[in-house]
């Protein structure tokens, strides 16, 4: 832990910079508060950590279920990004607290941990900083590890300091993992009390906003509509190319492409203007044009779910490159069919299921993921068909926020 702590320290400059960078434009966030300075305190019955955007969307289910278990009981999440500040607004409204998480510091964990006054964490994925798990626990608070997994490539990284490692693992109460394979690996790294639970992420209600919006009658004209969700530097350009030749036997055929990261909306978008004619950015296309476009660029936070509930097909990015993917029970729950690259280890369980269970499937390229994009434009039958098995995939597999919230006693 002390070679940790001089690592962080020597490093400190770096992250500083990171952080003002990452609140330009978000007036709330400030280098204050990350490093726990907060002028009110906190008295809250559980505290649920959640990294950004992806984790408050995962834990909505969990939140949801937790408030209806404890009406008069209070909330408080943590975030470290501001759009993940944001994200909590627009799900939860005034129904919760936020702050932002301090910076993994041990004077700014203290500082942020003096003005808490809760008897329970809850952590949303494998988000384990030594210092802030080391100081909950000397506060004396009950500390759990929630939709806990761990890839084999970073269960070989903890592994190479088996010593530190083995110290952290023991400082969770409890982990509350996805699937036999990742509590396995929790329990060689030192973990006691692993539990396999589910992953929350299956327990998604979709927001009845998102049927009532219906996107999808923006695009009532258009032969085919697919997204590529989550896209990773490396993979645009091939997609974009894949989608020219979609669009010579269907002219009318639309890709909708939402990148991972925002600091990348211009740069893709540039990108596909660069091949089309018509491509249009969410922030700034008219609904109403939407169905002229041959690309449009969703440049927008927290509406992925609107995105694959417009569109026929989704393929699920970061896994054409060597990303690991990303979650595809989303688009299963709106029942399309979903797309994924050859690199799927940070989701390894749930696609091979998915595939398995013939919602999903594998391409070991963008040139597979045009063809497949040919098969299904000119077969309405089958995309049915397929979506209908991702759907009830993932609805056979709900039911982890109970056990969760059981494992817990939250």
């Amino acid at each position: 832990m002390l070679v940790y702590r001089i690592l962080m320290g020597l490093i400190s400059p770096f992250i500083l910079m990171k952080l003002f960078k990452l609140g330009k434009g978000y007036p709330d966030y400030s280098i204050r508060k990350v490093l726990g300075f907060n002028r009110e305190a906190v008295k809250a019955d559980v505290w649920i950590h959640c990294a950004s955007v992806g984790e408050v969307l995962a834990a909505r289910p969990l939140i949801q279920s937790w408030q209806n278990r404890n009406l008069d009981k209070k909330i408080l999440i943590t975030t470290m990004t501001p759009t993940g500040a944001e994200q909590v607004t627009k799900s939860f409204g005034e129904s919760v607290v936020h702050r932002y998480i301090p910076v993994d510091w041990c004077s700014s964990v203290k500082r942020f941990l003096k003005m808490v006054d809760c008897p329970k964490l809850l952590i949303i994925e494998t988000e384990l900083w030594p210092n802030l798990l080391s100081q909950v626990k000397k506060k004396g608070m009950s500390l759990h590890i929630v939709n806990a997994r761990l890839s084999e490539r970073s269960f070989k990284k903890y592994a190479k300091f088996s010593d530190f490692s083995r110290k952290l693992m023991a400082l969770p109460d409890s982990f509350c993992a996805h699937a036999d394979a990742d509590a396995k690996r929790f329990k060689a790294l030192g973990a006691s009390q692993v539990l396999v639970t589910g992953n929350i992420k299956f327990d998604l209600k979709v927001n009845p906003q998102v049927i009532k919006d219906n996107w999808q009658q923006y695009f009532a004209n258009n032969e085919f509509v697919w997204i590529a969700a989550s896209t990773h530097e490396g993979e645009d350009v091939p997609l974009l190319e894949e989608h020219q030749i979609l669009k010579a036997h269907h002219p009318s055929a639309v890709l909708i492409i939402v990148p991972r990261h925002p600091q990348r909306f211009e740069q893709v978008f540039q990108q596909a203007c660069a091949k089309f004619e018509n491509v249009g950015l969410r922030s700034e296309t008219p609904v109403e044009e939407w169905h002229n476009l041959d690309v449009l660029v969703g440049d927008s936070m927290g509406e992925m779910m609107h995105y694959f509930q417009a569109s026929d097909l989704a393929f699920v990015g970061g896994s054409l490159i060597e990303r690991g993917g990303h979650n595809p029970i989303e688009p299963a729950l709106l029942s399309k069919p979903v797309l994924v690259g050859d690199h799927t280890f940070n989701f390894k369980d749930i696609t091979e299921s998915l595939v398995l269970s013939g919602g999903g499937l594998r391409c070991k390229n963008s040139e597979l993921v045009g063809s497949l994009l040919l098969a299904f434009a000119k077969d309405k039958a089958l995309v049915a068909e397929t979506g209908t098995a991702a759907y009830e995939y993932a609805l056979n597999n709900q039911g982890a926020v109970e056990r969760v919230l059981d494992a817990t006693d939250a």
